[in-house]
């Protein structure tokens, strides 16, 4: 009796241990790479003369590259947008196919003369902006919501603060991150790198790019 009660313990400490044992955590999905976006202008505020023009944009379409480095669901990104010539870093996180990239800073944050529909010239800096994309395995939509201060020429003091949203959709080019050509010319459809192939877009590429021109 005993021997038997001693191996239904053991069967009981067995189970019980097994069925306590923590589950293994999802692992953040992949997203390191180069990505392929075009993205369309879907609305304008605030921004002086220069907010009043561009609502005249809305519509207007850019292309740009992403250059994603991933450490676990940790992000640093690289968006440079041909058409309007900006370039920013951004730092954020991935996790249920979802990446959030909140600005950094700026190599490329500055338009230096934009002429707004009344004859006056303004410059725009780019001081804030939020990246956020939904992805399905190597592709995705999201949004690019930028703020940019407003300087009359001349003039240290903002005339007013411009915040412009973009939706855009973005495609995983295959190729690591590290060696990406960057609107050089070389980035198109059937482009061979070594061994990688970037893949036919299924957008097309805008033939004027970008809504600061």
């Amino acid at each position: 009796m005993a021997l038997r009660f001693f191996v239904l313990l053991i069967g009981v400490l067995v189970v019980s241990s097994c069925s306590s044992s923590t589950p293994t955590a999802p692992s953040a999905p992949r997203v390191s790479g180069a990505w392929l976006g075009h993205a369309t202008l879907t609305s304008v505020s605030g921004g002086e003369c220069v907010g009043t023009t561009l609502a005249g944009a809305i519509g207007s379409k850019d292309i740009f590259s992403a250059r994603v480095q991933q450490n676990d669901s940790e992000l640093a990104a690289s968006l440079t947008y041909q058409g309007n010539r900006t370039s920013c870093l951004y730092r954020g996180n991935t996790a249920n196919d979802a990446v959030n990239l909140n600005f950094d800073s700026c190599s490329e944050g500055r338009i230096e003369a934009f002429v707004c529909a009344n004859g006056a010239v303004r410059q725009l800096e780019i001081i804030g902006t939020r990246v956020t994309a939904q992805n399905t395995i190597n592709t995705g939509t999201g949004s690019d919501t930028t703020t940019m201060n407003v300087f009359a020429p001349g003039s240290p003091t903002p005339v007013g603060v411009l915040t412009v949203t973009s939706q855009f959709r973005w495609n995983l080019l295959g190729i690591p991150h590290s060696d990406f050509h960057i609107f050089d010319g070389s980035v198109r459809p059937g482009y061979v790198d070594g061994v990688e192939i970037i893949l036919e877009e299924p957008n097309e590429f805008c033939t004027k790019c970008g809504w600061f021109q």
